[in-house]
This record gives C-alpha cells, sequence and structure tokens, in this order.
C-alpha cells in the first residue's frame, strides 16, 4: 500500500519536474503557480494509482504537454 507521505514525496518530484521541464530558474512565480495548479488538479488517489507505472520525470511531461 502506497501512504501519504509516498504519494507527498511523488507529488513534488512531479511539480520539480514539472518546473525543470520549463526553465527550471527562470521560471517565473505565476508560471510556478501554473504549474502547481495542473499538479492539484490530481487528488491523491489519481496519483496512487499511477505512480507504479510512471516516473515523477514522465508525470510531469504527460501533464504538461
Amino acid at each position: 500500500m502506497i501512504s501519504k507521505e509516498e504519494v507527498d514525496a511523488y507529488r513534488q518530484l512531479v511539480y520539480e519536474a514539472m518546473i525543470k521541464n520549463h526553465g527550471g530558474g527562470s521560471l517565473t512565480d505565476e508560471g510556478r503557480k501554473e504549474l502547481k495548479d495542473i499538479l492539484e488538479t490530481f487528488s491523491d488517489d489519481e496519483l496512487k494509482f499511477g505512480m507504479p507505472f510512471n516516473t515523477p520525470e514522465e508525470m510531469a511531461q504527460m501533464l504538461t504537454e
């Protein structure tokens, strides 16, 4: 069973990968908020379902295509 802490850690890794894919340090605060908003459209249960099948980098790529 995947714990809440594991989901939170995965969510953070996905967010960091999304930032990296969009310019990293050059990304504005508004841009970071937009990425966070995209990620937050997924519930913990939805992320849990995909975690065994997708790396955080793969998930980040899918969310921002």
